[in-house]
């Protein structure tokens, strides 16, 4: 053997030995390890889209939505089986609500909010107005619903549309109203023809007949078991209305024969609530005399879902009912 065939079998020698060292394998065809090629990477599941038109304008969203942050209309959404993953502080303090909330994550209010929906991921956003919309609909697609701009029932239902939850929204409805028949059952001939039924909300510097908009349970006694409030109060309180800030001069004549009573205690609505109850105006009232005024707890009655208006209903009717056996 020459010394040149010599260096030519060293070296193949030494080849074969650092392959085999290495863990070398043939490849295959398109040139990679056969025995060792990975999977392709899993792409992410394709998300599906739907157009939807809001006030804002054609905007694009999930058909079906996983991770939705509300900063109002937490009861809507429980209301069809949806919990949001973050939803604003009004709206988790509701006091009928509480029993559906776990889990949820607090935002806080609006100026605090965008820093923790971020961090939530949310694929929808929920708002009751366009402030700041354009900060919101930077981090995921958002929904615009103007607070206390529709019905009860049309709101809802456009919750069903957009999220796919539509039969859900009729099942609820189809419930509430079962209720409100059940408790007109009940209380057939308690508020007798001619009686008048009204809401009052009292603030430091304010004295309101509520109005059907602003809720306090005012639908379930207008619209759902069709009380009358009194006659100079109809056009502002009753078919959606949205209230009245009157004098208490004029309340010996807008005063119900049956008045639900919530106090706002802040900047002292609380000491002038105790000031009015007090007074010779309010005790000279048919409805105090009859024994015939709820004061009601206003944490029980702010929100206006059908979760909350149906435990609202239970309270209302309950003290009807007493006060018929009390006067008996």
């Amino acid at each position: 053997m020459t010394f040149r065939n010599w260096l030519t079998s060293l070296a193949a020698l030494t080849l074969v030995i650092v392959l085999s060292a290495c863990g070398a394998s043939p490849t295959n065809n398109n040139g990679s390890n056969a025995d060792s090629a990975s999977p392709p990477a899993e792409t992410e599941q394709e998300v599906l889209t739907q157009k939807y038109e809001s006030v804002m304008g054609e905007i694009e969203i999930p058909v079906e939505p996983k991770r939705i942050v509300a900063t109002q209309y937490v009861g809507h959404l429980l209301t069809l089986g949806v919990k949001p993953v973050g939803a604003g502080t009004a709206s988790l303090n509701q006091y009928f609500l509480q029993d559906h909330i776990d889990g949820i994550v607090d935002i806080g209010d609006d100026s605090v909010a965008l820093e923790k929906i971020i961090e939530l991921k949310p694929d929808l956003i929920i708002r009751p107005s366009d402030k700041n919309y354009d900060q919101f609909s930077k981090i995921a697609p958002t929904i615009v619903i103007p607070w206390g701009q529709m019905d009860l029932y049309t709101e809802l239902r456009e919750f069903g549309r957009f999220l796919g939850k539509e039969n859900e929204a009729e099942q609820a409805i189809e419930e509430y109203e079962s209720k409100i028949a059940e408790a007109k059952e009940k209380l057939n001939g308690v508020v007798k023809e001619g009686e008048t039924v009204g809401v009052y909300e009292i603030w430091a510097k304010n004295f309101w007949a509520v109005g059907e908009s602003f809720g306090r349970g005012t639908r379930n006694l207008y619209s759902g078991l069709g009380f009358e409030p009194p006659a100079k109060l109809k056009e502002h309180v009753a078919n959606g209305g949205a209230g009245l800030d009157m004098s208490l001069e004029a309340l010996p004549e807008m005063a119900a024969d049956y008045m639900f009573v919530t106090v706002y205690g802040a900047d002292g609505g609380d000491e002038r609530a105790e000031e009015i109850m007090s007074s010779s105006l309010w005790t000279s009232l048919p409805a105090y005399k009859n024994n015939r005024i709820f004061v009601l707890d206003i944490n029980q009655f702010s929100a206006g879902d059908l979760i909350s208006l149906s435990k609202q209903l239970d309270i209302q009717t309950e003290l009807l009912l007493n006060s018929q056996a009390n006067s008996n």
